[in-house]
């Protein structure tokens, strides 16, 4: 039993000495808490989330505003994100409020609609009147990116539109990063009031209570840092939280905010040196000083050269040819690599953020586009559920409470069934996507909803728009219904479609198609 023990208690001091001997010689087991030369620069932080980012708000935020306004791969970024996550036309919305026997009440959910897009309108949906929805969530996703956050305020009751209700876009700046209060009980003074962190006031759960707010922005004239409190069910706060308790966000470019600077200063830097070498050809150089005999000496030789002419040197002077090889031939690759970086920090593809299609093909393009839209569609759907969803319910109780909107009931609650439709988007090659969205209706994988929406669209849009086409048809005499002929391909290609043959028959006065395709067939039937 002795002798157990002491095996025991050799294995347990053995293994000692080896995690003391890492401690010491590398500051730990893992090889990432190493302390070497290499390392020493290497900043790390146990500070809280708060703590992290409150020396550093204002700064980062201003930084993140001046690469917006100056630095073009920035200005792209920043379209890339409007452009594919609002969109030309915006977020849609389609009511879905269904009667008792669950079929769609259309005639409900046309009058929501309409109203909806008579509030969404410029001049009805923000205090200030000078933007539509569709401007303002242009306006707030850009300004998350650049600020790190955005603050909506909610104003039920705004007289200015017959609604009774209307949006405030607040500047971050406004709420006040540096106001900080204890919590109750807690600090030298203990005053039994909730915690204030960046000019957010907090409950003991974390949960914001109230915003501080300026009247405007503490740097415009007669601006004031005496803040207003409003209670948080009217102010909308968005913001990427990037670890647990982060109350105010930051600006999405500070991981790429160093490599973009630099990157923009490396180019002029190349600029300057290749526009200096093409407009300077070289010197001048007396071989003997005593040869050096200019009227003026404080005017030095200069020549102005001109194509195809050869000129003449005076005598004891040489011409000592200067032309600096700007830009180098390592500038493009080194190029390319700071924005592919870049394009990795931002979660988009380099082809897109660089404007750079050199060396893409389709299905390079497909894959990069397949990565970038999933996070355009993450964010689509985020600015759906913290933004547009409480907007649209808060919009509905006033419109009801006003009398602009007029239903069998007030209490909002019954008319809040509906989808947000945010836009789609078209593939490289739409032919080969039309191929599939075909096959996989005909084999009952999809429908044609699910294939519309993948666009932006409504199904029930494009169906009453071809209705109204053909009755405009009918009344003009005529024919514009036709059969879609799918492309024959050649057995033994390697195709996973084989040729199929199309006979179109008549029935009961309408072109009908009847398509022979053994596997199409089989797999519909689920056969293999």
């Amino acid at each position: 039993m002795k002798i157990q023990f002491r095996g025991l208690f050799s294995r347990i001091r053995t293994a000692w000495r080896v995690w003391r001997y890492a401690s010491r010689q590398q500051g730990g087991i893992y090889e990432g808490t190493a302390t070497t030369r290499l390392t020493l620069d290497w900043i790390a932080s146990i500070l809280s989330a708060d703590q992290e980012i409150r020396g550093s708000i204002r700064m980062l935020r201003a930084r993140g505003r001046e690469l917006s306004r100056n630095n073009p791969v920035a200005k792209n970024y920043l379209n890339l994100l409007a452009n594919n996550v609002i969109g030309p036309k915006g977020i849609d919305y389609q009511g879905q409020v269904r009667n008792a026997n669950g079929n769609l009440n259309s005639q409900l959910n046309q009058k929501i609609k309409t109203a909806w897009t008579d509030w969404i309108k410029k001049g009805n949906c923000t205090a200030d009147g000078k933007l539509s929805l569709r401007a303002l969530c242009d306006l707030v996703i850009r300004n998350i990116a650049t600020d790190g956050e955005a603050f909506i305020r909610l104003i039920p009751g705004f007289p200015g539109n017959a609604h009774k209700f209307a949006l405030q876009l607040i500047d971050p700046d406004q709420v006040d990063p540096y106001m900080f209060q204890y919590p109750a009980n807690v600090g030298p003074q203990k005053r039994g009031e909730n915690e204030i962190r960046f000019g957010i006031e907090i409950d003991e759960w974390g949960r914001p209570v109230a915003y501080w707010v300026t009247k405007g922005h503490p740097s415009d004239l007669g601006g004031s840092l005496d803040a207003e409190r409003i209670e948080a069910q009217y102010i909308i706060h968005l913001y990427d939280p990037h670890r647990v308790n982060q109350t105010r966000g930051i600006t999405w470019f500070s991981a790429v905010m160093f490599e973009l600077r630099m990157l923009g200063g490396y180019i002029e830097a190349e600029l300057v040196a290749a526009r200096t070498g093409a407009a300077k050809m070289g010197f001048f150089k007396y071989n003997d000083a005593s040869a050096f005999q200019a009227e003026a000496p404080e005017k030095p030789f200069r020549m102005d050269a001109q194509p195809g002419v050869i000129e003449t040197l005076p005598p004891g002077m040489d011409f000592q040819e200067w032309s600096p090889e700007h830009p180098s031939s390592a500038f493009p690759n080194f190029v390319i690599t700071l924005l592919r970086q870049v394009a990795t920090g931002l979660g988009v593809s380099y082809n897109a953020l660089a404007s750079d299609l050199t060396g893409v093909n389709y299905s390079s393009m497909r894959s990069g586009l397949l990565i970038e839209r999933d996070l355009w569609r993450k964010l689509q759907q985020w600015i759906i559920e913290a933004f547009l969803q409480p907007v649209f319910e808060n919009w509905i109780k006033m419109a009801l409470l006003s009398g602009e909107l007029v239903l069998d009931s007030r209490d909002p609650s019954k008319f809040l069934a509906g989808k947000w439709e945010p836009r789609g988007w078209q593939w490289v090659d739409p032919l080969k996507d039309v191929q599939a969205a075909i096959l996989g209706i005909n084999a009952g994988l999809t429908s044609r909803a699910a294939v519309v929406a993948e666009k932006g669209e409504d199904v029930e849009e494009i169906f009453e728009a071809l209705k109204e086409e053909n009755e405009l048809a009918e009344e003009y005499d005529l024919e514009v219904s036709m059969v879609a002929k799918p492309p024959k391909v050649a057995k033994g290609t390697g195709e996973d479609v084989e040729e199929e043959e199309t006979v179109a028959t008549e029935a009961g006065g309408e072109g009908t198609t009847e398509k022979k395709s053994a596997r199409v067939i089989a797999l519909a039937r689920g056969k293999s």
